[in-house]
């Protein structure tokens, strides 16, 4: 992989549709940033905590996503903060839906399920169906004049949401070196 900013595969493409991005920006006698300013501007600051834990063991795997699961008695909040609906693809649960049933395609073989809290953060958490990992992707929004208290609240849910359900020091997850 081409430097340390994404450590994922899908990296390599997202570089290469940003230099093309870039250049038509240029064209127009615009920048990146010029054109990210006036995003903000119309729909607000977005920012993403996305990594993961390497998790070599898939019996560990499977404990760490029942024990979130609780027997379908999930957590009503992380940390201090309150937990609106759960989406769970992995067993067709959706507590948004009259009926509770997942309305996007479920596979009972691969472990994903996402939590929506009620400060608007979103959290997806999945294993990997090609490596030895236990993904997390966290993302939070807000308005644009308030980018450092977004990310200050998204540094603390993500902290909350990878002690209490991730656990990795009780786990031995292994976080990728940095």
């Amino acid at each position: 992989m081409v430097g340390d900013v994404c450590r994922d595969k899908d990296g390599v493409r997202a570089a290469a549709v940003f230099a093309e991005m870039a250049v038509e920006l240029y064209s127009q006698r615009s920048t990146v940033v010029r054109t990210l300013h006036s995003l903000y501007e119309k729909y607000g600051y977005y920012a993403t905590n996305n990594r993961y834990f390497f998790c070599y063991d898939p019996a560990l795997m499977e404990t760490i996503f029942g024990r979130i699961r609780n027997n379908g008695q999930y957590s009503e909040a992380c940390g201090p903060y309150k937990i609106k609906n759960i989406r769970d693809l992995t067993t067709g649960y959706d507590s948004s839906r009259p009926d509770k049933k997942a309305i996007l395609p479920t596979s009972s073989s691969t472990h994903m399920i996402t939590f929506f809290f009620e400060n608007g953060c979103v959290a997806t958490l999945r294993g990997s169906g090609t490596e030895p990992k236990l993904k997390y992707y966290i993302e939070h929004h807000g308005p644009y004049g308030d980018s450092a208290g977004i990310d200050r609240e998204l540094a603390d849910i993500s902290h909350h949401i990878i002690e209490q359900f991730l656990a990795p020091t009780k786990n031995g997850l292994a976080a990728p070196a940095e």
